[in-house]
């Protein structure tokens, strides 16, 4: 086997060869790279999905505050709208967690304990709040045999009085233990639940949980990815020491009688836009106590 570094393009580059060593080295970090991308990519959906909820509560209030009371059948597309929102938010938490475990194990390929640390993320979330413990429920439920939204309400009050006096507009939706008993739901998260769930409420609470586990698996890879990282900045270095023109598609290549039989691109852009992701979505705190007022 021969190990080079060089560029695959149309023409005559040059190549520098390395150590086998080196090679796997590279080999590994990549895959590192790749799975660092894939975890921020996976709470980018699960976020984007969060925020798209809370947009169509405030679409539905402020279409509330300027027309007529709607119809029932006008209630029942809009419930239809927030339980299509919900169990989207719902697959792409299922999503996050099921791959969290495998992302880390690949950043952390030589830590044996990846699972139990992983583990007690989510453990520990899980016992401390029941919102999280409702949300996670729900989701089996939406999976398995109904829908999460069985109540909705808009709300309107006056505040003040004379000319500072404000009409204001909110929605409210929920989960009913008594339609959730009517088939099968997790029994002991069951008997911990009011007769309805506030699902604005119970969601944020939610969407904080995961955010804090994210933010915990990130500070667990934060080492092996920067090394990874370094890894490629010096192996691009060291080829620009040959080649100073700017290039694309370099490659470390594993050579068989001159015939490439494996290789891996030395891309630092993806590891950007991983660096980038984590940057933009940075820890919820107390989304909970958080709302978004139209009031000027």
């Amino acid at each position: 086997m021969k190990y080079i570094l060089s560029i695959l393009a149309s023409g005559k580059f040059p190549e520098v060869e390395l150590g086998k060593n080196k090679y796997e080295a590279i080999k590994k970090a990549s895959k590192m790279i790749f799975h660092g991308l894939a975890m921020e990519e996976k709470y980018q959906i699960f976020i984007s999905n969060y925020l798209e909820f809370e947009k169509e509560i405030l679409d539905y209030t402020v279409q509330r505050m300027i027309r007529e009371p709607v119809p029932y059948d006008d209630y029942f597309h809009v419930k239809m709208g927030f339980n299509r929102r919900l169990i989207n938010l719902l697959t792409a938490a299922r999503l996050y967690v099921d791959q969290l475990h495998h992302h880390i194990r690949k950043c952390m390929p030589d830590n044996q304990n990846t699972k139990e640390e992983v583990t007690s993320l989510f453990s520990e979330e899980y016992d401390n709040s029941l919102e999280y413990r409702f949300m996670e429920a729900l989701r089996n439920y939406v999976q398995h045999r109904g829908l999460p939204v069985h109540w909705v309400q808009f709300k309107g009050h006056a505040n003040g009085s004379g000319k500072d006096r404000m009409l204001i507009f909110s929605f409210q939706l929920a989960s009913q233990k008594e339609s959730l008993k009517k088939d099968i739901f997790k029994k002991k998260v069951l008997e911990e639940i009011p007769e309805k769930i506030d699902l604005k409420m119970a969601t944020r609470v939610y969407v904080e949980g995961i955010s804090r586990i994210h933010c915990a698996a990130r500070r667990l890879v934060e080492q092996h990815l920067t090394e990874a990282r370094s890894l490629f900045e010096d192996v691009i270095a060291s080829y620009r020491q040959v080649f100073s023109e700017k290039f694309v598609g370099l490659f470390a290549i594993c050579l068989k009688e001159n015939k490439i039989i494996e290789r891996v691109p030395l891309l630092l852009e993806w590891d950007d836009i991983r660096i980038k992701l984590s940057r933009r979505n940075q820890e919820l705190i107390n989304l909970r106590n958080s709302y978004v007022s139209g009031q000027g």
